[in-house]
């Protein structure tokens, strides 16, 4: 995987997640449906670090890159937590 599509993924993600957070203060009903979208990312995200050889061979990927991958969504996850939290 390139870098260039790495760090295209991330600011997509940190857009995506910013734009989220700011969903979520504008009504309390969506701050729950933001929040529970939050925890179901969290816990894909940790099923993802459990299992990261068999779906490296699943996605047909290298195990590094899916690592990459990994590690840039939780900073994605990160600011958009930020967002969330300070709106």
């Amino acid at each position: 995987m390139r870098a260039m599509y790495l760090a295209n993924y991330f600011i997509a993600g940190c857009i995506a997640s910013s734009l989220l957070g700011w969903v979520a203060s504008l009504h309390p009903m969506s701050f729950r449906a933001i929040t529970f979208l939050v925890a179901a990312g969290a816990v894909a995200w940790v099923m993802c670090w459990l299992m990261d050889y068999s779906l490296s061979q699943l996605l047909k990927i290298p195990v590094p890159h899916l690592q990459a991958l990994l590690v840039s969504s939780l900073v994605m996850m990160l600011i958009g937590l930020g967002v969330f939290v300070c709106t």
